[in-house]
């Protein structure tokens, strides 16, 4: 392994044109793979799902979920890699979610999936409509939320007819976009609104008013007419073009006088009965969702988007507004501008720093070149496998500006002295030895330091979860970053050193002014810890040990809050509330909102969409409010709409920023940071219990939107039928049910079209017969004697109560207590609330709690890490050994962690005293960046132990020769990652924390090392023995003399 890094440094110096050609190019290909990379918020951080939905019209949420849901799920467990089921039955939907196992394809879990469905199938019930899998999306895939509203006479109906068949057929044929899902309007039908008094006094039955609508707008094909010379086509055209038409569409006769439709119905053109609503700026109106693909440019996607909509926008109406109520690629610009300032501000201060040292524009520009072909050897290798440039992505690059530098400055400063020195002795040895020699003289300190600091990463890679997804490109651009800048110091260094540097009378003969004076200052300070090493050695103890302390007050977190633009309010009120009820609140709330400065505007979103995935009843709504940019206190005014909602009676509320929620759902299926899950069999008992639960978690302090699940029983009436009364007259059980849905619920019977449009045929009762169930119950059934009776003679009605939502979990019911935090850590909350529960709370046999959320995703991660880092000190611990032949060595050389956790913690607790895996992140990347300097001041004693002096000279000597390329490294690392670490802002919130303790940690690990590793040195560094970490002795190697 030396020989052969030799060989390859000897090459790039013999081949150094070819070398810098190479380079060029690879920076060309690398800079065209960033312009053509999908650009994204953030990695796809939830885990692999299926949804299934499941449409039962008019079925009760406990039949949804025996007649629906359980025999579902009971085909759908047991599928190949799927970690765990989650359902919602509600009135007449069943939604179940299918998560699979990370590292399965999302094409080969749907046809699990459907070919489950298909053997399953076949036990749902009668008049369940077929299940269907929700189209393919991303967790974070509502990329664009648009609201069209009319300040004029264009009527909700032509607004939402505008979206359905014109602006929705268009954005769903853009590529990219998964779903465009439309929310809200008045959707147009043509109704047939039968009168039940009408049809008692015609002796007319509501299938014979169901049979005639249907018939009433049909074509005919009748084949072809064929001449001699020509085939023309024959149609029957009976299609109705207007409710006119309908009306007098033909049901029956009465003593030779025909029945139409209009002597027992009202027929006109209606809106569509209302399971969702939207309101837009204070205007009723309709929101689009739109969704994109998981694989699919945010940013292009958008762009797209946008300019369909400017296309369209010339053939609306003057008065038809449309307003952006969200906008994803908002966020995704700011942060990625924001991370890509980090990036070049990091970049700015490293060649600075490298500048100030060095002082030589030359040597400077070769450590600089490190950092362009590192960054963007990461960018190629990401793009490769599939990744997307994020906050994540560029967040290990920014992290890794400071490192990839790291060999480049130790193999030029190297150089730079070497030939400096050779220079001085009146050149003895020919400028391309120099290098050769330099450059394999640090070799084995570089190699080894740079797989140390990717040894001791490796955990991060090892996460699972939505952590591991949301890190692991962190960790790949990071460590592909750092594994580049060796391969480009042992190749474009040397080779652009030589080309460079290689002219003496450009070189000074001292060390530049800044140096000397640095060390004439650390010179002292070095003397006075080798005379009292063990005085050092103990302080250094101490203060390791007091900085522990803080630990026992930090709080911690799963991830920091998000600074975004957007805020989502899930508001909840009492089931049984109406849909209108709740759009109501909402304009008043809206109304209170756009009187806030802050605030740009407000859309709610009520009920459920249409072919959504939401699953919400009318009294559900969720609120996209859209923050001004510049605003100062996004936290104040999160405070002040939770006391807005918080006056409106049993209004319950969940608020925090659009990704905060996205992440909440995929660790929990909830929309809050803290889920406490109560399982068990009895829909009472769970909810008793989570009452409790409910009333102990508000006690705790920092606790916020706590309530229990709203799985609450509503009033419903039950027409059962008289199975003996129904056999006396031969009515079958449907026949009944078919006439009790068509009058509450109403039927499409057919279509008409225009155009290119087509629109429903509905028909039920007139609305004040659908309110009046007693007008109901006298509607004549078809028996087959040809009598007509009335329903109630077959049926009795009964008032009920149904819960309005059930949700299981994994084959077993569940209600969740959910809560977020504010103005305390996250870990402190659930610590409290656990306490109390496990004190106050006996559950009866079969039932249990789990916490989920965010705290169990972050106990998860700190566990994971913390077992993985121990593994990984190991492992670097047995690197070391092997590298210097010496397990004393090794030991000494890791004496830089404790150094380096010293400052890591303090920096933690000053910025904030919140511990969060992006901090635990953080210290595993400190770990790896401090070790480096202990190799460089211990591979440069061994060097020296070989020459004949006392210890003191030679420890003085190698701390002395290190000065320079130690600080230089530290610095780099430190000041690279220092604006992400000051700055903040929006798309540096996960990597902040991280930065924070890289900062910390490599301030006092550079210090004390400088001072504690020289006194360690003195006391247990005597007999160490002379072995460079490459395991052979420089200079031995013969070079080329070509030139």
């Amino acid at each position: 392994m030396p020989k052969m890094l030799n060989r390859v440094i000897k090459w790039s110096i013999n081949n150094r044109g070819i070398v810098n050609i190479l380079a060029l190019i690879w920076f060309i290909v690398g800079s065209i793979s960033v312009f053509s990379m999908p650009v994204d918020v953030f990695p796809d951080f939830a885990p692999i799902q299926v949804v299934v939905l499941t449409e039962a019209p008019g079925f009760a949420p406990e039949e949804v979920e025996s007649l629906v849901t359980i025999p579902l799920e009971a085909g759908l467990n047991g599928t190949a890699n799927v970690k765990v089921v989650r359902s919602i039955s509600t009135i007449g939907l069943s939604v179940i979610t299918v998560i699979f196992q990370d590292g399965t394809n999302i094409f080969t879990a749907r046809q699990l999936v459907s070919e489950k469905l298909q053997s399953a199938r076949s036990r749902l019930a009668a008049g369940v409509q077929e299940p269907t899998l929700a189209p393919i999306t991303s967790a974070a895939g509502d990329i664009l939320k648009l609201g069209l509203y009319s300040t004029g006479k264009t009527t909700a109906m032509e607004v939402r007819t505008l979206v359905d068949w014109t602006i929705r057929l268009r954005l769903m044929a853009i590529t990219g976009v998964s779903n465009v899902v439309v929310i809200g309007g008045d959707e147009k039908q043509f109704q047939v609104l039968v009168d039940p008094k009408k049809l008692k006094e015609y002796n007319i039955t509501l299938d014979e008013v169901l049979e005639a609508a249907g018939r009433s707008s049909t074509n005919a094909a009748g084949g072809m007419l064929r001449t001699k010379d020509t085939e023309k086509l024959i149609r029957g055209l009976g299609r109705v073009k207007s409710p006119e038409e309908i009306a007098e569409t033909v049901v029956t006769s009465r003593n030779g006088i025909p029945v139409l439709l209009k002597h027992v119905a009202d027929v006109k053109v209606g809106a569509a009965f209302k399971i969702g609503d939207a309101i837009v700026d204070g205007h009723p109106g309709v929101v689009l969702t739109v969704m994109k693909q998981p694989w699919a440019n945010t940013l292009e996607t958008t762009r797209l988007i946008e300019k369909a909509l400017e296309e369209l926008k010339e053939g609306f109406p003057a008065d038809v507004k449309v307003v952006t109520t969200f906008r994803q690629a908002d966020f995704i610009e700011i942060a990625v501008k924001n991370v890509s300032e980090a990036v070049l501000l990091g970049g700015v201060l490293v060649a600075v720093i490298l500048f100030v040292f060095l002082q030589n524009w030359r040597a400077a520009l070769i450590s600089l070149t490190a950092i362009p072909l590192s960054l963007l050897s990461a960018i190629i290798v990401l793009k490769f496998q599939g990744y997307t440039i994020n906050t994540m992505t560029l967040g290990g690059l920014a992290i890794a500006i400071g490192e990839v530098v790291d060999d480049a400055i130790v193999d030029v400063e190297n150089v730079y002295r070497r030939l400096r020195e050779n220079k001085a002795a009146g050149s003895p040895k020919t400028s391309l030895r120099i290098v050769y020699e330099a450059s394999c003289e640090v070799r084995g300190s570089v190699v080894y330091a740079t797989f140390i600091v990717g040894l001791v990463f490796l955990p991060v890679l090892s996460l699972g979860g939505l952590e591991g997804r949301i890190f692991s490109p962190l960790a790949v651009s990071y460590l592909v970053s750092l594994f580049s800048s060796l391969l480009v110091a042992l190749t474009v260094t040397p080779a652009m050193c030589y080309l460079l540097l290689r002219k003496t009378n450009n070189l000074p003969e001292h060390e530049t002014k800044f140096v000397t004076w640095l060390k004439d200052r650390y010179q002292p300070m070095l003397r006075v810890s080798l005379e009292h090493p063990k005085a050092v050695i103990s302080a250094a103890v101490a203060i390791f040990v007091f900085s522990l302390t803080p630990l026992l007050v930090m709080g911690t977190e799963f991830l920091p809050e998000f600074d975004e633009n957007s805020l989502v309010v899930v508001a909840t009120s009492m089931p049984g509330t109406s849909l209108t009820t709740t759009t109501n609140i909402g304009k008043e709330l809206i109304a209170h909102f756009e009187k806030k400065h802050d605030i740009i505007g407000a859309s709610q979103r009520a009920g459920r969409a249409e072919g959504g995935e939401d699953f919400g009843s009318g009294n559900f709504s969720e609120f996209d409010i859209r923050v001004r940019p510049d605003s100062p206190e996004k936290k104040d005014l999160l405070y002040h709409i939770r006391h807005e909602f918080s006056d409106v009676p049993g209004l319950i509320t969940d608020s925090g920023s659009y990704l905060e929620h996205r992440m909440e759902h995929a660790l929990s299926g909830v929309n809050a940071a803290i889920a406490i899950k109560i399982f068990g069999s009895d829909l009472a008992i769970l909810h008793e219990k989570a009452l409790e639960i409910e009333r102990i978690v508000k006690t705790v302090k920092g606790a916020v939107d706590v309530h229990v699940e709203q799985i609450i029983p509503v009033p419903q009436y039950s027409i059962r039928m008289n199975r003996a009364a129904a056999a006396r007259y031969g009515v079958r059980v449907k026949d009944l049910s078919d006439s009790i849905e068509t009058a509450f619920r109403g039927m499409t019977v057919a279509q008409v079209i225009e155009g290119q449009k087509s629109f429903d045929i509905y028909v039920w009762f007139k609305p004040e017969f659908r309110e009046n169930l007693q007008l109901i119950t006298e509607t004549l059934v078809d028996t087959p004697s040809g009598v007509k009776v009335p329903i109630s003679t077959l049926a009795e009605v009964t008032e009920s109560t149904s819960p309005n939502t059930i949700s299981r979990e994994s084959v077993s019911r569940r209600v969740v207590v959910q809560a977020n935090v504010s103005e305390r850590d996250l870990g402190s909350v659930v610590q409290d609330a656990r306490k109390l529960i496990h004190e106050k709370v006996k559950l009866p046999s079969g039932y249990y709690v789990v916490y989920g959320g965010q705290f169990e995703a972050q106990e998860q991660a700190t566990r994971q890490l913390l077992l993985l880092s121990v593994a990984a000190l190991f492992g670097m611990l047995l690197l070391l050994t092997m590298a210097f032949r010496s397990m004393r060595a090794a030991i000494l050389i890791m004496a830089n962690l404790p150094l380096a956790l010293i400052g890591g913690i303090w920096a933690s607790l000053f910025f904030g005293g919140v511990l969060s895996v992006g901090s635990l992140v953080g210290f595993i990347t400190l770990f790896g960046i401090s070790t480096r300097n202990g190799i460089m001041l211990v591979t440069h004693y061994s060097d020296l132990l070989a020459k004949p002096a006392s210890l003191d000279v030679l420890i003085e000597e190698s701390a002395m020769d290190r000065l320079s390329p130690v600080l230089m490294t530290a610095l780099t690392a430190a000041l690279g990652v220092l604006p992400i670490a000051v700055m903040g802002g929006t798309g540096r919130e996960l990597e902040q924390p991280l930065a924070i303790v890289i900062l910390g940690g490599m301030f006092t690990s550079t210090i004390l090392t400088l001072i504690v590793i020289p006194s360690l040195l003195k006391l247990y560094g005597a007999d160490l023995r002379p072995v460079h970490p490459s395991g052979s002795s420089q200079g031995s190697q013969r070079v080329a003399t070509k030139t």
